[in-house]
C-alpha cells in the first residue's frame, strides 16, 4: 500500500503539483476504500511530508552512489554535484519539492524531515570543510551568532570545521542547488539551460579552487 502511495502520489505530483494532491485520487487509483489510505497518511500534508522524506532518500541514494569517501575530496565534490544534477534533471516535480517554492498552507515537520533533507548537504560539508578558508577582500567575516549555528550544525554533523570555511561552504551549497534549478525549470532561458553540464563543470572546477581541494 506505501509503494502504491507513493507512485501514484508522485505521478500527481508532476501532473497536477503538490498543492492539488489529493488522497482521494490516489485511493481511486488504487481501487481501495478512502479508509485504507487514511491508515497510511491522514490527510494531505502527510502524503506532502511522505513524498518529501522519499525525494530526500532517493536523491541522496543517487547522488552518493558514485561517492567514495576515501577518494580525493575534489572527486567526491564532483562526485555529489553531477549525482544531484542527474537526479533533478530526471525527477523536477520531485526536486522542485525538495527544493522549490514552499507549498501554500504546508509546513514541513522538522523531526520528520530534517534528517533525511540534510543527507547529501552533510556529505558536501563534509568534503568542503577538508579545505581551507579564503576570504576574499572585501568579504565580512561571519557574525557571532552565524558562527555560533554554523558550529553548532557543524557538530550535529560530526564536522570540525572552521566557522569561516562553514559559511563559505553554505554559500557553495546554495549557489549549487540554484544552479540545479536554474537548468531544470529554465529559469534563465532555454539557451543557458542547455549548457547545464558545462556550467556545473565551471562551478565544480570553481569550488575546488575556491577551498584548494585535492
Amino acid at each position: 500500500m506505501r509503494e502504491g502511495i507513493l507512485r501514484l502520489g508522485n505521478e500527481q505530483l508532476a501532473e497536477v503539483g503538490a498543492p492539488a494532491l489529493s488522497v482521494r485520487e490516489i485511493a481511486r487509483g488504487l481501487g481501495v476504500a478512502s479508509s485504507a489510505i487514511y491508515r497510511h497518511v491522514a490527510n494531505r500534508d502527510d502524503l506532502l511530508t511522505l513524498l518529501i522524506v522519499d525525494a530526500y532518500r532517493d536523491l541522496a541514494e543517487s547522488a552518493l552512489y558514485e561517492v567514495d569517501q576515501r577518494a580525493p575530496t575534489a572527486r567526491q565534490l564532483a562526485a555529489i554535484a553531477t549525482g544531484m544534477r542527474r537526479w533533478a534533471i530526471a525527477n523536477p516535480a520531485r526536486w522542485a519539492l525538495a527544493y522549490g517554492s514552499p507549498v501554500p498552507g504546508y509546513s514541513a515537520p522538522a523531526e520528520q524531515t530534517n534528517g533525511p533533507g540534510t543527507l547529501v548537504m552533510a556529505v558536501f560539508l563534509r568534503a568542503i570543510s577538508a579545505g581551507k578558508s579564503v576570504r576574499p577582500d572585501g568579504v565580512p567575516r561571519a557574525s557571532p551568532s552565524l558562527r555560533d549555528e554554523l558550529l553548532a550544525g557543524a557538530e550535529e554533523f560530526g564536522i570540525d570545521a572552521d566557522p569561516e570555511v562553514g559559511v563559505a561552504a553554505l554559500g557553495a551549497w546554495t549557489g549549487l542547488i540554484g544552479l540545479i534549478s536554474a537548468e531544470v525549470f529554465q529559469q534563465l532561458g532555454p539557451e543557458l539551460a542547455s549548457h547545464g553540464e558545462e556550467l556545473l563543470a565551471r562551478w565544480i572546477a570553481e569550488t575546488v579552487a575556491r577551498f584548494g581541494l585535492r
